[in-house]
C-alpha cells in the first residue's frame, strides 16, 4: 500500500515562515499545517509519460493446438475427396467408351445375322428365275419352265416366312377383324349393305407383321362402310 508522506523542506519551512508572517500580518493568530505530497499521482503520472514514449508490444494471437490439426485434417479430406472424383470420373468415360464399343459390336453382328439369314433366299430366287428365262421354243417346256418357276417362288416364300419367325416375326391376317388402328392402315373405304360390316376390315391389300407382341408393320386394308337407305 502507497503511503502518504509528510515532509518538511528547508522551502517549506521558508515558505511557511513567509506565510506565516503574511498570516500574522493579514490574519493575526492564524496557523499553518504541514505540506502534503501524494506520490501516488506522481509515480501514474510518471508512467503513464513512459508508456507514451515507448511503442506498444504486439500482441501475438496464436489459435490453439487442436484448431490447426483440425484444418490439417480437413485439408487431407479434401485432397483425397478431389483424387476419388477424378478417378471416378475416369472410370466412368472408360466404362461408357467400352459400352459404346460393345453396342456397335453387338449391333453389327445382328445386321450380319439377319442378312446372312437371306443371302440363300436370294440365291433361290437367282436359280429359279434363270431356269424359267428360256428361251424356249417347245410351248410345252415353256409352260413346263413357268410352272417350275411358280413353284420355286412358293418354296422360296415359304423359307422367307421360316427365316422371319426365327427373328420372332410372324405375319397376322386382317380380313374380317374390326379396324384397328394400331394393328390396320386403312387406305380407302368400300360401301357395304350390312351394317355388321361397318367398320369392319373387308379387304387385305398387305398382310401385317407381329415382333413379339409389338406390331411392326400393320396391315394395310379397306374398311366398310354402311349408309343406311334414305
Amino acid at each position: 500500500m502507497d503511503r502518504v508522506e509528510v515532509s518538511s523542506t528547508p522551502a517549506d519551512e521558508e515558505e511557511t515562515g513567509a506565510g506565516a508572517g503574511e498570516g500574522a500580518e493579514e490574519g493575526g493568530d492564524e496557523e499553518q499545517g504541514p505540506k502534503v505530497v501524494d506520490r501516488r499521482r506522481l509515480r501514474a503520472e510518471d508512467d503513464g509519460q513512459a508508456a507514451e514514449g515507448e511503442p506498444a508490444a504486439e500482441e501475438v494471437v496464436r489459435k490453439p493446438t487442436f484448431v490447426e490439426e483440425l484444418e490439417k485434417k480437413v485439408a487431407v479430406a479434401e485432397e483425397k475427396l478431389r483424387g476419388h472424383i477424378e478417378r471416378i470420373d475416369k472410370e466412368s468415360a472408360e466404362f461408357r467408351a467400352r459400352q459404346g464399343r460393345e453396342l456397335e459390336r453387338r449391333t453389327q453382328q445382328a445386321r450380319k445375322d439377319a442378312v446372312s439369314a437371306f443371302l440363300g433366299i436370294a440365291d433361290d430366287m437367282g436359280r429359279a428365275t434363270a431356269a424359267a428365262s428360256g428361251p424356249f421354243e417347245d410351248p410345252a417346256k415353256r409352260q413346263e419352265a413357268l410352272e417350275s418357276l411358280v413353284e420355286g417362288v412358293r418354296m422360296i416364300q415359304g423359307r422367307f416366312f421360316q427365316e422371319l419367325a426365327s427373328f420372332g416375326v410372324k405375319p397376322f391376317s386382317s380380313k374380317g377383324e374390326k379396324f384397328d388402328p394400331e394393328r390396320h392402315e386403312a387406305v380407302r373405304t368400300i360401301e357395304v349393305n350390312d351394317p355388321k360390316l361397318d367398320g369392319m376390315v373387308v379387304e387385305e391389300l398387305a398382310q401385317g407383321y407381329l415382333l413379339g407382341d409389338e406390331v411392326l408393320r400393320p396391315g394395310t386394308v379397306a374398311v366398310g362402310k354402311f349408309s343406311a337407305p334414305s
